[in-house]
């Protein structure tokens, strides 16, 4: 469905739970500076409200829905034109024709809606964003939380060591300041 598209679309672009998408509301979303707001996002109240990046894409699915007052939810159950309460079944049967859980047989490795987020920070990582900045944008309270990706830069964690052999192989250019013999020195 086009409606399951848009909410996988974006978690996969910007990050987004499925809870905090379904919650988003007409006010939150800026189309001119391609933010979303993201309001109390595990629905606590000691949770930060955090603002998310629109890909041009997000940006373009956003302006060409029918637009709402503030208050309205973005995405309504089409059924009742409530808060949706779970991912639609057109979801899971596209990840069903797309075999994408085809033999696999632990859980942990199969594809589901939060994988989506998973592969927005792993993109991230692979595009060169260090893991305080992908927790930021995940909304993560601990940098811990987003330690999962760092396997990801195993490229650039080599590069680093070999910038540093390099330096370290090149001359030093250091000032040789000689010293004075302290008058009290034995």
């Amino acid at each position: 469905s086009e409606q399951t598209r848009n909410i996988a679309l974006v978690s996969l672009d910007c990050g987004l739970r499925f809870g905090e998408i379904v919650k988003l509301q007409w006010g939150q979303i800026d189309t001119g500076s391609m933010t979303i707001r993201v309001v109390d996002p595990k629905g606590t109240k000691g949770t930060k409200s955090r603002t998310a990046f629109m890909t041009q894409r997000v940006k373009e699915m956003f302006e060409g829905l029918p637009q709402g007052n503030k208050t309205e939810l973005v995405f309504k159950d089409r059924e009742h034109g409530g808060q949706i309460q779970k991912i639609s079944h057109a979801f899971w049967r596209s990840v069903d024709k797309l075999k994408l859980n085809e033999g696999v047989e632990d859980r942990r490795d199969k594809i589901v809606f939060h994988s989506l987020r998973h592969s927005y920070a792993s993109n991230l990582v692979a595009a060169g964003a260090d893991l305080y900045v992908v927790s930021q944008l995940l909304g993560h309270t601990d940098v811990t939380m987003s330690a999962r990706y760092s396997h990801l830069r195993a490229d650039s964690l080599r590069q680093a060591v070999a910038n540093m052999e390099q330096q370290a192989q090149e001359p030093q250019k250091a000032e040789v300041i000689p010293l004075k013999k302290s008058e009290n020195a034995n």
